[in-house]
């Protein structure tokens, strides 16, 4: 198995890069919200996820641990393969999908294509109260993750929260950005 690699990117082609140690190229694929943290030609640490299909190994990789054991989790689910997981983990953060799953939030994860309500409702009766992420969510993640329960898309929820300053409640900071 492959736990880590770090190594120098060399190219990239979501979902696909190519990650170089000591000479040998590793085809990684990782979620899209990756992509905009990766530099080619930059040296990166990635967290990583070795999967056997028939005749091929696959590579997934992640920015964190967090991500990581999302994925991991995710994929234990029967019928939620590691290409949805990669969905859900480019349209959400690991606490976003963590607290969609704990409010039993079917329509946030029947959002992501290739999820159906029948497949979200899987993944909340299988892993609700089962996930411990190592990181805290900052206030910032929480508040996005408020406004979306609320109807808002993740997009809308960081353009409101973006411009308010930090010192606020988490009450504060959700009712200021529903105003705008």
């Amino acid at each position: 198995m492959i736990g880590r690699i770090r190594g120098k990117v060399v190219e990239k082609n979501p979902p696909y890069f190519t990650v170089d140690v000591s000479g040998i190229g590793f085809i990684v694929q990782g979620p899209l919200s990756i992509f905009d943290k990766i530099v080619q030609n930059e040296e990166i640490n990635i967290y990583t996820k070795c999967l056997f299909k028939e005749e091929e190994a696959f590579i997934y990789g992640f920015l964190t641990k967090d991500q990581l054991e999302i994925f991991t989790t995710l994929t234990s689910v029967p019928g939620l393969g590691p290409k949805s997981a990669l969905n859900l983990l480019s349209k959400f953060t690991p606490e976003e999908i963590t607290q969609a799953i704990e409010t039993e939030s079917l329509e946030m994860l029947s959002s992501v294509p290739k999820i159906g309500k029948k497949l979200a409702s899987k993944i909340i009766l299988e892993l609700k109260g089962k996930i411990t992420l190592t990181s805290k969510p900052t206030q910032f993640d929480q508040a996005v993750s408020a406004l979306c329960s609320l109807g808002l898309t993740r997009m809308e929820a960081v353009q409101r929260l973006k411009d308010l300053p930090n010192d606020m409640s988490l009450e504060e900071l959700v009712k200021r950005a529903l105003r705008t």
